[in-house]
């Protein structure tokens, strides 16, 4: 099915954050490539599941059918799409992703424990613990030769060492936001028989999870090993994978009894304050959202195909991503002041992430996200290589 997409004039006439929320400072447009939506609206089958709870009436509080619904959506379209065999009685549904990060701050881990961020990260993994009353050890990540041919690779023994510290929670998110990677096998159990050696939990963002672009396969961390379960709070949704972040519903996956057992203790208030129109968009989207789905992936991977041949040869630091929507670009000792992203906003025109948001040691980086039409992909190029050949030059 065609991909629908927008001209720069229509995103802005609507009015979404995405395309209105940053503009120069003389108050002129942007090209919106910071927050994570994408440009392409949503699925026609999500779409219309949710009109007609619209046209039905179905506007009210959540019915009591909804969340049964939406487990046995959940756990049928991991089984499906991942080959995780999940009961339904194991699947949660919340309100989205960070109120359940914050539940499990508050109520599952021990307090006043440090949580570990391997940045670059989203950005509110880095404020949302110190809020909670929890200090934030940031373990910044190894790139490059360090990396050996991951291009970004977790930090264990930088990990280690805030475990030893007294961490009680690790932040793993996978697909990783910013930078792409999508985790492999061993990478993931070494994660986890290392955490397994301590008294810590890992909160496992996997919301990226349907937007695996590359032929590499994603695997849960909890799925690995019952003990890596035991100490895993699992959160995904479909809300970036068909586009309906506005209406919030998630889901937090629980295979440990134990574990499942104590966050019932806490997490009912999330549970119903999730929309109810947003989780039937949700069980469409797992149960005849998929072909829609695949068509994105594949639109946003010429994205990224054009992305990397017109900067292969471009002094800026960059990997190609393996999942999400969202890309990583290193500017640094390129001449971009007083920031790259600063920059590209006043320069070029683009609303990106400033990389200092994302780790204390990225102040030369920038998230820049590629959901958009193939048009202003090469508009993006264009508008980047110019600028940096003219500070090279300047």
């Amino acid at each position: 099915m065609p991909i629908r997409t927008f001209t720069d004039a229509e995103l802005h006439r609507v009015g979404s954050l995405k395309w209105t929320g940053i503009t120069r400072k003389d108050g002129s447009p942007t090209i919106g490539a910071w927050v994570a939506e994408m440009d392409f609206g949503t699925a026609p089958s999500v779409a219309k599941a949710m009109t007609d709870c619209i046209n039905d009436g179905l506007l009210g509080y959540q019915p009591s059918w909804l969340a049964p619904k939406l487990a046995e959506a959940t756990a049928s379209f991991q089984k499906r799409r991942f080959g995780w065999d999940l009961r339904p009685d194991q699947v949660r549904l919340v309100t989205s992703v960070l109120p359940a990060l914050e539940l499990t701050m508050t109520k599952l881990m021990r307090p006043g424990t440090p949580v570990i961020v391997p940045t670059p990260a989203y950005m509110p993994f880095l404020s949302m613990p110190t809020e909670a009353g929890h200090p934030v050890i940031e373990v910044p990540s190894l790139h490059g030769d360090t990396a050996g041919d991951k291009g970004w690779a977790l930090d264990l023994e930088g990990i280690k060492t805030g475990l030893e510290a007294g961490a009680g929670l690790v932040i793993l998110c996978n697909p990783w936001n910013p930078t792409g990677r999508v985790f492999d096998e061993a990478e993931l159990r070494a994660l986890g028989e290392l955490v397994s050696q301590y008294d810590a939990l890992v909160f496992s963002d996997e919301i990226h999870s349907p937007l695996v672009l590359d032929e590499v396969p994603f695997l849960s961390y909890a799925r690995l090993d019952p003990r890596f379960a035991a100490h895993t709070v699992t959160a995904t949704a479909a809300s970036k994978g068909w586009n309906i972040a506005g209406l919030p519903s998630a889901q937090v996956i629980l295979p440990d009894e134990a574990l499942r057992e104590r966050w019932d203790e806490q997490g009912q208030k999330l549970h119903f304050h999730a929309s109810t129109i947003g989780t039937v968009g949700t069980i469409e989207a797992y149960e005849n959202g998929v072909e829609w789905l695949d068509e994105v992936r594949d639109y946003i991977r010429l994205n990224v195909d054009a992305l990397e041949a017109a900067i292969a040869h471009s002094p800026i630091d960059f990997v190609r991503p393996q999942g999400t929507y969202l890309s990583w670009w290193g500017f640094a000792g390129l001449g971009l002041n007083p920031s790259p992203a600063i920059a590209l906003r006043e320069q070029a025109g683009i609303a990106v992430n400033d990389g200092k948001t994302l780790g204390a040691d990225y102040a030369d980086w920038a998230r820049i996200n590629l959901a958009c039409s193939h048009e202003t992909i090469a508009e993006m190029i264009d508008r980047v290589l110019a600028l940096v050949a003219g500070a090279r030059l300047g």
